[in-house]
């Protein structure tokens, strides 16, 4: 297979899990199905084609198309747990069941299987084997969200009101502003006769304008190229929690990629002081003080990158093209060269991004060899 269609899957994929974001299932299916003109017997299009019949609820259909996968792919724990799932929707409980344990027998610490599995049990009206499931869920991932939710969301049906509490306590922990828990933990203290704390839990859950599915629906439109329109979800989350990080980051890309320079600048400076350890951010807080002339400065958020991640490739790139504005030949040189050394994974910037990247570097390297040796 070509490189230019390798590309053109790859963004094709990208672009429909964007459109699926934003629940819009005809276009991500649409995208799909053009892959699917260029690899028709690709298995990972096929799926991914399944899944948008499962968020659109055509669940037949899914079932039908991940039924005939399942007698050509090899790796069955993934697909047999969507099986499950596709049954689960379907109230077929039994096969479903069937389905999830075909899932388990390949890998019986298969987390995704595990909660599926503990699901089905709780449907059914097996609370202890469903209590079972989680449990050993949690046992293997602690913080596991949806396996504590639902642990507790069991403990509360079966009236012990202290154990669900914990569960959701664990759970805001690490998510404190999380909407759904809140209300669970409100409910729980309501059964308990603790109305200050119910209360208080309900308060909390109302306050929450559900900054996270702003900031994804945000991501979604600057994925598809309508950065304003991302711009201004970006602006709503933040307004509902001004200390989401990430949220930050991805304003100050969006606010880049439109030219607003000096507020792309601000997002990137407020995302780094409120995680020093995002790489990422620094890294573009440095490109942005480039593009504003600020070599120097660009300079030191390039070294605040490099000393959370040595292997930073777009790091060390971009400090190599800052000290070569700065008329410092040598070390940028010793940049570029080092940028080379590093490449990275396919899940972090991978594929076209990197060979662009290398052939910059490349490229750059050259000239500087030319201007050295002059």
């Amino acid at each position: 297979m070509s490189n230019s269609i390798k590309s053109q899957l790859k963004t094709l994929k990208l672009e429909a899990n964007s459109y699926k974001k934003l629940g819009d299932f005809a276009k991500a299916e649409k995208n799909i199905l053009k892959g699917l003109e260029l690899r028709p017997d690709d298995n990972s299009f096929n799926h991914e084609l399944a899944k948008i019949y499962f968020k659109n609820k055509r669940y037949n259909k899914c079932l039908q198309l991940l039924l005939t996968l399942s007698k050509r792919i090899k790796h069955r724990q993934i697909l047999f747990k969507d099986i499950a799932m596709c049954y689960y929707k379907m109230n077929k409980l039994e096969e479903s069941l069937e389905a999830v344990q075909v899932s388990l027998s390949d890998n019986p610490d298969n987390i995704s299987s595990l909660y599926v599995e503990g699901l089905i049990y709780k449907e059914l009206g097996d609370f202890e084997k469903s209590i079972s499931s989680f449990t050993k869920l949690l046992s293997l991932d602690s913080n596991n969200r949806d396996a504590l939710y639902q642990l507790g969301k069991l403990h509360h049906q079966k009236g012990k009101y202290r154990e669900a509490l914990e569960s959701f306590d664990k759970v805001l922990e690490f998510r404190p502003r999380d909407n759904e828990v809140l209300k669970a933990k409100g409910i729980s203290h309501d059964e308990l006769d603790e109305y200050k704390e119910a209360s208080e839990a309900l308060k909390k859950s109302i306050d929450v304008d559900d900054e996270i599915i702003f900031n994804d629906r945000g991501v979604a439109l600057s994925r598809l190229g309508y950065n304003h329109k991302a711009i201004d979800s970006y602006r709503r989350a933040l307004a509902s929690n001004p200390k989401y990080s990430i949220c930050w980051f991805n304003l100050g890309k969006a606010l880049f990629r439109v030219g607003d320079l000096k507020d792309a600048l601000t997002a990137f400076q407020t995302s780094t002081e409120l995680n020093p350890n995002n790489r990422s951010a620094w890294n573009n807080r440095g490109v942005t003080l480039r593009q504003l002339n600020r070599l120097e400065e660009s300079l030191d958020c390039y070294e605040r990158a490099l000393a959370l991640k040595k292997e930073y490739a777009w790091a060390w790139h971009n400090k190599g093209y800052a000290l070569e504005l700065l008329d410092r030949p040598r070390e940028a040189l010793e940049s570029y060269e080092t940028t080379l050394n590093y490449k990275p994974s396919s899940n972090e910037h991978g594929g076209t991004e990197w060979e662009k990247l290398k052939k910059d570097t490349e490229d750059a390297i050259e000239r500087l060899n030319k201007v050295i040796g002059e």
